[in-house]
């Protein structure tokens, strides 16, 4: 089982700058995810207009968001709700049960999405199977061989016809694992097979944290729904289910009461114009470099490097891949006292998990990867 760590650092934040936090006269440069795809301070005065329901009135921003949200995505509708845990709930429910989803997930922490996150094994009683995720440990002719006979002993408890697969296309919190085509592909079949539907958890992956807007599209798939979150409107209450033909929802596809209300949907229209495909190139493009960097420095603990775009995980265990989970621990404080902050995941808590807001600006990217080059190189064996 993964478990997060989402340790707070020590002291305390007085503000913030585009990227950075400030705590006294120290600034650090924030690349733990908690700035969301934009930045801090993204909001301008002008983007404080009242937070009108959606769900009693119809106003143009939220009316904009949602054209957009269609042209961009491929989908015929949104239908909005406050976070990415409340967008993969509702998407779960659409459907329901059999659920297939995988070790090393990530979906949220409502009862549902919790109980398909980071699950081991066969669920009967919720009959949710867990599948692996290849990674690092377990290539994905070993995980396919694996999952087939989790499937096998499934199906045997319950009927697996007609439900739901979620997926994320890369596993943040899992320790930032990237799906290959032939583990999609399999997916795919196991879609078939079971006539089940498929949801995409891009709640991580979405809005060109990936390099891409919406990942999925980058792999072909086409999905029966697709979840975003908060990254959507910088970080503002709002997330969504991207999804074709008729639901039913009540309320003007509005889920809860604030969801897409007037003030985030102006806010999110705002971060889709800055995520041009020329913005999005620059993160492929710095994100690979960046990668390619961390692979280079001379330290035998660092087991793999991997990502895409500004999703970048630095796995740092022994060399028979036993996760060295003190030494990560010594690197993150090693990373701040130098003035970079960044987030622990994968099983042991071993990953550091770098990730850039995508609007980062060269100058500070280039600054943050000489600390990485720097602590790692200084603490390598």
């Amino acid at each position: 089982m993964v478990q997060p760590e989402f340790k707070p650092f020590t002291f305390n934040i007085d503000g913030t700058s585009r990227f950075c936090v400030d705590s006294g006269t120290r600034r650090y440069i924030d690349f733990s995810g908690s700035a969301m795809t934009v930045g801090y301070d993204f909001i301008r005065k002008e983007d404080i207009v009242s937070p009108v329901s959606s769900l009693v009135f119809k106003n143009r921003y939220t009316s904009r968001l949602v054209a957009a949200l269609v042209r961009l995505s491929g989908f015929e509708n949104a239908a909005f709700t406050t976070s990415g845990t409340e967008a993969c709930d509702v998407a779960l429910g659409r459907y329901g049960a059999p659920f297939i989803a995988f070790e090393g997930a990530y979906h949220g922490l409502s009862h549902l999405t919790d109980a398909v996150s980071n699950g081991t094994g066969i669920d009967r009683r919720g009959r949710i199977s867990h599948l692996l995720f290849p990674a690092k440990r377990i290539s994905d002719d070993d995980a396919i061989e694996r999952n087939e006979d989790i499937l096998k002993k499934a199906s045997k408890a319950f009927s697996l016809d007609g439900g739901t697969i979620i997926m994320e296309l890369i596993q943040s919190d899992g320790g930032v694992n990237v799906a290959s085509g032939k583990f999609i592909r399999y997916v795919s079949e196991v879609r078939e097979r079971y006539g089940m539907r498929l949801v995409i958890d891009e709640v991580y992956t979405g809005m060109g944290r990936s390099g891409e807007l919406f990942l999925f599209k980058k792999y072909g798939l086409e999905p029966d729904m697709v979840c975003i979150g908060k990254g959507m409107a910088a970080g503002l209450p709002l997330g969504a289910v991207l999804y074709n033909g008729e639901w039913g929802l009540p309320h003007n596809n509005v889920v809860s009461m604030q969801s897409a209300n007037m003030m985030s949907s102006k806010v999110a229209l705002r971060v889709l114009d800055s995520l041009k495909e020329g913005r999005l190139a620059k993160v492929r493009r710095a994100g690979a470099k960046m990668i390619k960097k961390m692979k280079g420095i001379g330290n035998g603990k660092i087991y793999d490097v991997r990502g895409m775009g500004f999703m970048i995980g630095i796995d740092l265990a022994a060399s028979d891949g036993t996760p060295a989970t003190d030494y990560a621990y010594e690197i993150r404080e090693g990373l701040a006292r130098k003035g970079l902050i960044c987030s622990l995941v994968g099983n042991g808590n071993n990953v550091v998990k770098v990730t850039p807001p995508v609007l980062v600006d060269g100058r500070t990217l280039e600054k943050a990867t000489g600390i990485l080059v720097d602590v790692l190189s200084r603490n390598g064996e």
